[in-house]
């Protein structure tokens, strides 16, 4: 029996980037500590995503922890997790990566939004 066919895309891919926000915990020093920062959304998988930001967070890789606020379908959604990498994306913008550091029913959240998601693009 062949268990390799996948039943979702590991990653989701959007065509029209979906507005979010970045916040450091307020414990972090540097810009933006506490504040919300807004931001494009440019894919997501349940392991992490992709942003693009005016955020310049200076990183060191894996040691930049961040919570992200998005909407997809019906929740506001709201998730920690930690830059794994990052670049200078044209003036002013920087690209991240961000593995997301869910729990169980933050899992199931996200995969019952991806499919309402994914089920609302297909209508249009």
């Amino acid at each position: 029996m062949d268990d390799s066919s996948r039943k979702e895309p590991f990653r989701y891919v959007m065509n029209q980037p979906i507005e979010c926000w970045l916040e450091l915990p307020a414990g972090n020093s540097g810009p933006g500590a506490g504040k919300l920062t807004e931001g494009v959304l440019l894919d997501l998988s349940r392991s992490g995503c992709k942003v693009r930001t005016s955020l310049n967070l200076r990183f060191t890789a894996g040691d930049t922890k961040l919570i992200i606020h998005f909407r997809l379908a019906e929740d506001k959604l709201q998730f920690e997790g930690s830059v794994r990498w990052g670049w200078m994306f044209g003036l002013g913008q920087f690209q991240y990566g961000i593995r997301l550091d869910l729990q169980e029913a933050e899992e199931d959240q996200l995969l019952r939004e991806l499919e309402l998601w994914t089920n609302s693009r297909r209508a249009q």
